[in-house]
């Protein structure tokens, strides 16, 4: 178990009940440190401190309640990231209104049939997103749109530029409007990612979300700068990255475009990261292709066993090529947090000796979301962490079911898929697992990812896609059963993997296939035969995913 020291000091943050009270205290605690920043396309760093965050979602909040907006309405926020899209968010939910958190990477009819299956009726939009949801004012299924971040060159579409002038000049005659909201009172609708069927809308309360963020601030610190590219309308963006941030006044990068999430990394010079496994892979990817190119791999991988080896043995060796390499690849991050997917124990271990420090998470959205996580003073790479001292976990059949305040109100308007997957406040996840003696949570695979053979044996084809993962020239793979005969369960073990084009350059197709093959050859010689991955086939585009990066099995 890797850890670092425990200071209590680190790990205590106020606690909240709701987003008025949140919002009102990280004011009064923070108020002059800089609280949020991101750049313009000119590398131009706009921050605004944690006054004049809080003051800006006050504004917004007076001008939306002066012009008619009633408690509990239903507001959807359809953006990339920005500022104005966790301004707008924090208004909404602090005025006693749901935000509705649409993830904008669907198709556009599916973004439309999102917004109208939440009955929102007031739209923030940013005009990328403009000319998808004018046909809901048009056929009325909305009432209004008000747009962030730009012009629209329509009337139909208010700036909200006017609303926060509107706040602005109320604040002397309404200094303080009246925001009533109870701790069981619905704040967020996320959407479930939806790797096998259609997305559900989940309901958090003011309290799930609020308990969730302070759970979590007992078992990680995040340092003063920390990065985030992860899309805010997942809980995990939004509640573990941006909320979490702020509950502990720290200063938040944000990125709202993956082409320039590199470069806002290193402009912005974070200590900590938020991120998913595809993007620890991506880095950890590239920074071996130019060790390869510069023909110093093979020093590379000798220099990581000696320094495996000393750590083991607790000598304080300092490595100076180590130190450098992480410089170039990973600036100054010496944390990262990672969840959303499976991150191998490997990779995490390879990131330790640069000096990052790498703890994962677990958390699943109708939870607000985390269940559990690493500390950075307890660390036991392969795991998924401790669970939160307010949630209980049980195994059930080996299926891991949660139960604690943090848990969801619901699906909105689904009734029978709430009762399915609630039983007496217990929610069952459908992700597989066990627990060590140490209480930390392991996660095996999902439940409806269990590939059944007609001998009755079970494989979870997460375990094998880690193995194929480790290949080098491997980018992405998703691991199925192939029918093989006239019965379900009458399967092959099928490997589709998309090549790493920066790997492949110059091979014929016969040539990486015959490559891989030989690779996955030597993968099998260590598996039980029902195990063994029988067919390879090669893709030639990327896996379609979810917003947190992870493979659409459906969909593909």
């Amino acid at each position: 178990m890797k850890t670092r020291p425990y200071n209590k000091a680190d790990y205590t943050v106020p606690f909240y009940d709701t987003f008025p009270e949140f919002l009102a205290g990280i004011a009064k605690t923070y108020g002059p440190r800089p609280a949020l920043s991101w750049f313009t396309r000119r590398q131009e760093e706009k921050t605004l401190t944690y006054l004049e965050l809080t003051q800006k979602v006050a504004h917004l909040r007076r001008g939306l309640l002066h012009q008619g907006l009633e408690a509990g309405s239903h507001v959807a926020i359809v953006s990339e990231n920005s500022a104005d899209w966790i301004i707008s968010f924090l208004a909404v939910v602090s005025c006693g209104c749901v935000a509705v958190c649409v993830d904008t990477e669907q198709a556009d009819s599916i973004i439309r049939e999102m917004v109208c299956r939440s009955d929102a009726h007031l739209l923030f939009l940013s005009p990328t997103f403009l000319p998808i949801c004018l046909p809901l004012l048009d056929s009325g299924s909305v009432e209004r749109v008000i747009l962030m971040g730009g012009q629209s060159g329509d009337e139909r579409a208010d700036a909200i530029d006017s609303l926060y002038k509107l706040g602005r000049s109320l604040e002397a005659d309404d200094p303080q409007p009246p925001c009533p909201v109870a701790l069981d009172q619905t704040a967020e609708i996320v959407f479930t990612s939806g790797t096998t069927s259609q997305s559900k809308m989940v309901m958090l309360s003011q309290k799930a979300v609020m308990q969730n963020l302070c759970d979590s601030s007992l078992y990680v610190y995040f340092y003063d700068r920390v990065f985030c590219s992860l899309p805010f309308y997942h809980a995990y963006g939004l509640n573990c990255a941006v909320l979490n941030t702020f509950l502990r006044g720290a200063h938040l990068y944000i990125n709202g475009d993956l082409k320039t999430a590199m470069r806002d990394l290193h402009l912005a010079k974070p200590d900590t990261m938020l991120t998913v496994p595809l993007m620890v892979e991506a880095i950890n990817n590239q920074m071996w292709l130019n060790v390869e190119k510069a023909g110093k791999a093979d020093s590379l991988r000798t220099l990581m066993k000696v320094a495996a080896l000393c750590r083991k043995l607790h000598l304080p060796v300092k490595f100076k090529t180590l130190e450098q390499l992480r410089e170039k690849a990973l600036g100054t991050l010496h944390l990262i947090i990672c969840g959303g997917a499976h991150l191998s124990r490997e990779l995490s271990e390879e990131f330790d000796l640069l000096g990052v420090q790498m703890l994962q998470g677990y958390g699943i959205t109708e939870c607000a979301p985390l269940i559990s996580v690493n500390c950075n003073y307890a660390n036991k790479m392969g795991s998924v962490g401790l669970p939160l001292k307010t949630l209980e976990v049980q195994l059930d059949d080996g299926e891991v079911c949660v139960r604690g305040p943090s848990v969801m109100q619901g699906y909105y308007k689904d009734p029978l898929q709430t009762a399915q997957a609630l039983e007496d406040g217990w929610f069952r996840t459908g992700d597989l697992g066990y627990t060590d003696k140490d209480g930390f949570l392991y996660l095996t695979g999902r439940k409806k990812n269990l590939i059944v053979f007609k001998n009755g044996k079970k494989v979870s084809p997460e375990k094998l896609e880690e193995l194929l993962s480790a290949i080098p020239m491997v980018k992405e793979v998703m691991v199925s059963g192939t029918a093989n005969g006239a019965f379900a369960d009458d399967v092959k073990l099928t490997a589709s993997i998309y090549p790493d084009p920066q790997r492949c350059e110059g091979l014929s197709s016969y040539e990486i296939l015959e490559h891989l093959q030989q690779e996955v050859d030597k993968i099998n010689r260590d598996l039980p035969t029902y195990q063994q991955i029988q067919l390879v086939n090669i893709r030639e585009k990327e896996f379609n995913k979810t917003g947190t990066k992870k493979i659409k099995r459906h969909a593909n």
